[in-house]
C-alpha cells in the first residue's frame, strides 16, 4: 500500500529517526559529489533539483526528469532501441497523467528514454547461460526510479531500489507506487518489512538497511552514474555487500564516466572490484559522449564452478608434461611407450 502523497516524507524521516541509533552513519548516506556543490554554492537551472535534502512534493518529479537537458547518442541498432524508447515513453506519460503533472515529451526519445533503453539493452547484450539471467535486480542510487520503467515490467521478477537521500528516496516511491505493480516499501512497515523470492514486483530499501538483503539473491546490481558521486569508506562496504547479495556469476552493471569524472571519492574502483571478487566481462571500446552518454561496464561475480571447469586436472597435467618431455627427445619417448606396449 503506498503512502498519500503528501505523507511520503514525514514517513521517511520516522523511519530514518527509529533507525538512527541503530543503522545510521553519516557516511551511509551521504551523497559527496551534492555535499560539495553545496558548499560551492553551486546550483541546477531553476527546473532542475536543488536540494536533495527535502522532497517538495509531485513537481519534483518534473524536476528530476529535467536532468536530462540534452539529446545523447546512440550507435545501437534501432530495432532494438525504438521499442524500448517508446514503450519508457509510455510508461512515464502514464505515470505523469495519474499525479496530475505537465512534462514536455518533445525530447524524450533522446534524452530519457534513450538513457532507459540502453540501460535495459546492455545487461542483456549477448547470450548467457540459463543461470545467468537477469531476474531478481537491485538498483542502488536509483535517482527518481526510472530503471523500474522497463525492468519491473516483468510479472515474474523482483526490482528493488536501495537509496538514502531524502529527495529520491520520496520521488521513487512516488514513482513505483504508479506503475502498476505490486509494491513493498521499508518505510511502510519496517518491522515486517522483507524480501520474499515469491512475492514478485517492486521492492524499496533504504541504504542504511542494507542487513535486510538476502545472501546470493541478485542476478543485476545496477549503478548507474552514481559510484563516482560517492565517498569510498561507503564504495567499499557497498561493493562488499553486493559481491554478498549477487548469486555466483550474476553481474554489476555500472554506466558512468569511469576515471575521467570522479567528484567525489578518489579510489580505483575497478582495482577494488577485481580484488574483491570480480572479473570485468564487457566494457566497449567507444569515444566517450561522441559514440554513448558513459562507458557501460558488465562486471561479474566470480563462480568458483566455472573457474574450476576451466582448469587443468591432474590428468590433463600430466599429459601435458608427458607431452613436452617427448617434444624435447625428438618423439623418442612416445617410440619408447609405444614399443613397450606392443610388446607387453
Amino acid at each position: 500500500m503506498a503512502i498519500t502523497e503528501k505523507d511520503i516524507q514525514d514517513r521517511f524521516f520516522e523511519t530514518y529517526n527509529r533507525d538512527k541509533s541503530r543503522y545510521v552513519k553519516k557516511w551511509l548516506v551521504s551523497w559527496d559529489y551534492q555535499v560539495k556543490r553545496r558548499k560551492r554554492k553551486v546550483n541546477y537551472g531553476t527546473e532542475q533539483p536543488a536540494d536533495f535534502e527535502k522532497y517538495n512534493g509531485a513537481e519534483d518529479l518534473v524536476k528530476w526528469m529535467n536532468w536530462f537537458p540534452k539529446n545523447y547518442t546512440n550507435y545501437l541498432p534501432l530495432n532494438l532501441v525504438s521499442p524500448l524508447v517508446e514503450a519508457s515513453r509510455e510508461m512515464d506519460k502514464k505515470i505523469i497523467t495519474a499525479l496530475n503533472l505537465q512534462f514536455d515529451f518533445t525530447n524524450y526519445e533522446n534524452r530519457i528514454g534513450l538513457n532507459n533503453a540502453h540501460d535495459y539493452i546492455f545487461p542483456e547484450l549477448y547470450p548467457v547461460p540459463e543461470r545467468n539471467k537477469i531476474r531478481n535486480i537491485l538498483d542502488f542510487g536509483a535517482g527518481f526510479g526510472r530503471q523500474a520503467n522497463l525492468w519491473a515490467r516483468n510479472s515474474t521478477n523482483i526490482y528493488l531500489a536501495l537509496d538514502a537521500i531524502p529527495k529520491s528516496y520520496c520521488l521513487q516511491h512516488l514513482y513505483f507506487s504508479n506503475i502498476g505493480r505490486p509494491f513493498y516499501d521499508y518505510i511502510n512497515s519496517p518491522e515486517g518489512f522483507s524480501i520474499n523470492s515469491e512475492k514478485s514486483g517492486i521492492y524499496h530499501l533504504p541504504t542504511w538497511r542494507y542487513d535486510l538483503l538476502p545472501d546470493n539473491f541478485f542476478d543485476m546490481v545496477m549503478a548507474v552514474q552514481v559510484l563516482r558521486e560517492l565517498n569510498s569508506k561507503l564504495l567499499r562496504k557497498m561493493i562488499n555487500q553486493f559481491h554478498r547479495i549477487l548469486k555466483p556469476g550474476a553481474i554489476l552493471y555500472i554506466r558512468d564516466h569511469g576515471d575521467k569524472w570522479k567528484p567525489a571519492g578518489k579510489m580505483n574502483i575497478d582495482n577494488f572490484l577485481i580484488s574483491h571478487g570480480f572479473v570485468l566481462e564487457f566494457k566497449p571500446h567507444i569515444i566517450l559522449d561522441a559514440d554513448l552518454h558513459g562507458i557501460p561496464r558488465i562486471w561479474r561475480k566470480t563462480d568458483e564452478r566455472v573457474v574450476n571447469s576451466q582448469k587443468p586436472d591432474f590428468k590433463a597435467k600430466l599429459r601435458s608434461l608427458a607431452e613436452d618431455a617427448d617434444a624435447f627427445s625428438g618423439g623418442i619417448l612416445r617410440k619408447v611407450i609405444g614399443q613397450k606396449r606392443s610388446n607387453g
